[in-house]
């Protein structure tokens, strides 16, 4: 059975959806995200594995400010021309690209590059799992046209759940005009501009997620002692982490919270993910030249050590190391075998490779 391509939403809501493709080197994204938010609509950026791995900061900045970001390929092929394992590779890179740069599961839509696919290539995405092929009105704003032509193409086709394929790159720089005129266009049609799940749901058609772990083996013996890592005692300690985690700019604060007090609060109450419930024993600082360098919560199931939090005030390969050390230090003590993470998969694989511990990125079920 094909994955679906799904070209339009409900022609009997009126939403409407608008898409960019690709991802901006050198034109600010804020370009796109500014209209969007003064013309009061959603947008959902189609960018690929790559650009999320050079911008982590502007891939979370979409999702903080309330858009949807969805997967465009890693390295933006034709995908029509690529043989069935680089397509499957691709869908991997950039889902781990995703959960790297986000911290969150990527979503299973997509956009083919240059609307290049077969249908053999849809047999491929069912058989990967879930997915769907997102596509659209042209509005032929990849060729750099300006923003009446863009207007010229798209409005006439501009009606109950049309969605509309624009770019968000360095060529479209007619792009975020013909957005706005679109936009209010849209309006005076009745139309509200929502995210793709929206468009998705008008059909019927569920929004699945795909998220991955990384299992490590504990060593048998650390190759050099866990330092500088420290209890949380109290609650200063703790005010203190939060207003210091917000200097950061920590992922975990910038994409879900807004203010020192809803971050704090956070803090402050046991999580409980992945069927595992917080122990705030774990809850270990990394203290460093007076301040906090990093921090870590985890838990326990079966005979693993599950790290539900961490993040660090470098964001540099080697404080994963230090993650890693204090883990096995501590999977040791209690007798586990284990060690589980979802975050910075690729890094901390990497970094096991080279301590020459045993790991393996897996889909996590």
């Amino acid at each position: 059975m094909s994955a679906k391509a799904v070209w339009s939403g409900d022609a009997n809501q009126a939403i409407c959806a608008f898409t960019f493709d690709d991802g901006p080197s050198r034109l600010p994204l804020e370009l796109w995200l500014g209209v969007l938010e003064e013309e009061g609509a959603v947008g959902t950026f189609f960018f690929t594995g790559e650009w999320m791995d050079r911008h982590p900061d502007k891939a979370r900045e979409i999702l903080s400010r309330g858009h949807v970001l969805a997967p465009h390929t890693y390295h933006h092929r034709r995908m029509a021309q690529v043989p069935k394992p680089v397509f499957l590779e691709q869908l991997k890179l950039t889902e781990l690209a995703y959960q790297d740069a986000t911290g969150l599961a990527c979503p299973s839509f997509m956009r083919f590059p240059y609307c290049s696919f077969r249908e053999e290539n849809l047999d491929w995405l069912a058989e990967w799992g879930g997915y769907l092929d997102i596509e659209g009105v042209d509005s032929g704003d990849w060729a750099g046209i300006s923003a009446e032509e863009i207007v010229t193409r798209v409005e006439p086709e501009l009606k109950n759940g049309t969605i509309v394929v624009m770019h968000s790159n360095d060529i479209a720089t007619g792009s975020p005009e013909g957005l706005r005129q679109l936009i209010r266009i849209a309006k005076q049609k009745g139309l509200q501009a929502v995210g793709v799940p929206e468009i998705l749901d008008s059909i019927g058609a569920e929004t699945e997620y795909r998220p991955w772990k990384i299992t490590v083996q504990v060593p048998a013996e650390l190759d050099h002692p866990v330092e500088k890592w420290v209890s949380l005692q109290n609650d200063k300690q703790l005010a203190d982490l939060a207003t210091q985690t917000i200097q950061w700019s920590a992922p975990q604060y910038t994409l879900q919270f807004s203010s020192e007090s809803e971050w704090l609060e956070h803090l402050k109450m046991p999580l409980e993910e992945f069927g595992v419930v917080e122990d705030r024993a774990m809850f270990t600082l990394r203290e460093f030249d007076g301040s906090y360098w990093g921090y870590l919560r985890a838990g326990v199931r079966g005979d693993t050590l599950v790290l539900l939090d961490f993040s660090a005030k470098e964001a540099q390969a080697d404080t994963l190391v230090y993650v890693l050390r204090w883990a096995a230090e501590k999977a040791m003590s209690l007798g586990l075998t284990h060690i589980e993470a979802r975050q910075d998969l690729r890094k901390m694989y990497e970094m096991c490779r080279q301590l020459g511990w045993s790991a393996e990125i897996e889909e996590d079920r």
